[in-house]
């Protein structure tokens, strides 16, 4: 497993109540989540939401509003507690999302992105680290592409991007975006997204591929075929000695015993998969487990559960 990057002991009470056992969302990513759910209208959606049945995204307005009020803060607790692991129990995506974003330059593919949960907790999170002293203040250059089929999803992500970009500058943390539209099941489409890929990782130290929350779509919908040709061309072209993707998950059913099972199947032999994890399922699994809660944005008195199931690829062709 190696060293950890980020230890445990040195996570801030900013980001982790250790006491109470409860992440906490960075702030800069809060406020930026909060307005805009408030300049939109959606904080009253926002106190329906069902804990037990988060909504899914669509390409509608109301989905996507829907999505927004309910589940994006999830989404972004997910993604925090993929970067902090402050269990010890993903040790692997902890210290590809540290290496990847330390500093230098990086190109990152948020796909699909929906309104960008995943990409900006990573990038926020990285914030808040610094500005606790925890990780050096590093110049960081990230050339984001977020690809996502709605158009909805692609309006908030700018949005939220625009709200969250000073307090990125303030830790010398640089973000060019490009959103793209994005269907996985489109030779076509991707073909796209794999160009825009190549020529924004031209010059840079490192590429990070990320993909979240996709199990609906692919399992649930059984998209799954449809998509697996695309998924392996685009993982082929973001090959490299410095390139990593990270797939992160709800821990439900639907990933652990069903996408994850068939992604590693998939991947076997092509690329190297990352073993070892402080895992349920066993030391040689690449796919890893872990949870916790977390303190709601919108009502900080209180909390709910998050749970995270993940895959570390190392894109490094196996010889």
């Amino acid at each position: 497993m190696g060293e950890r990057l980020l230890k445990p002991s040195t996570l801030p009470a900013s980001l982790w109540d250790l006491a109470s056992g409860v992440l906490i969302l960075p702030r800069s990513l809060a406020d930026a989540y909060m307005a805009v759910v408030d300049r939109h209208g959606l904080r009253e959606l926002a106190t329906t939401r069902d804990m037990d049945d988060p909504p899914v995204g669509g390409l509608d307005q109301e989905r996507t509003n829907k999505h927004l009020a309910q589940a994006f803060d999830g989404s972004c607790a997910r993604a925090e507690l993929a970067v902090l692991d402050p269990k010890n129990e993903v040790p692997r995506s902890s210290n590809a999302f540290v290496s990847c974003l330390a500093g230098n330059n990086t190109s990152m593919t948020d796909a699909p992105c929906g309104a960008g949960a995943a990409a900006f907790s990573f990038l926020a999170t990285i914030a808040e680290l610094r500005a606790q002293k925890v990780l050096p203040r590093e110049p960081l250059h990230v050339h984001l592409i977020g690809a996502e089929l709605s158009a909805p999803a692609r309006v908030y992500a700018q949005e939220i991007l625009t709200e969250l970009t000073p307090s990125l500058e303030a830790q010398a943390i640089f973000v060019d975006v490009e959103w793209l539209e994005w269907d996985v099941t489109s030779e076509l489409s991707n073909t796209d997204l794999i160009r825009k890929m190549t020529l924004a990782a031209v010059g840079k130290a490192a590429r990070l591929v990320v993909v979240a929350n996709f199990n609906a779509f692919l399992e649930k919908d059984r998209k799954k075929k449809d998509a697996e040709p695309q998924l392996r061309e685009l993982f082929r072209h973001a090959s490299g000695e410095d390139s990593m993707a990270i797939w992160i998950e709800p821990a439900m059913n639907r990933a652990t015993e069903g996408l994850f099972p068939w992604l590693r199947e998939k991947l076997k032999g092509a690329w190297r998969l990352f073993a070892r994890e402080s895992s349920s399922g066993g030391e040689n699994d690449p796919v890893a487990v872990t949870s916790a809660r977390f303190r709601l944005p919108l009502t900080p008195d209180k909390t709910a559960r998050v749970g995270l199931t993940v895959m570390a690829i190392e894109l490094r062709r196996e010889k």
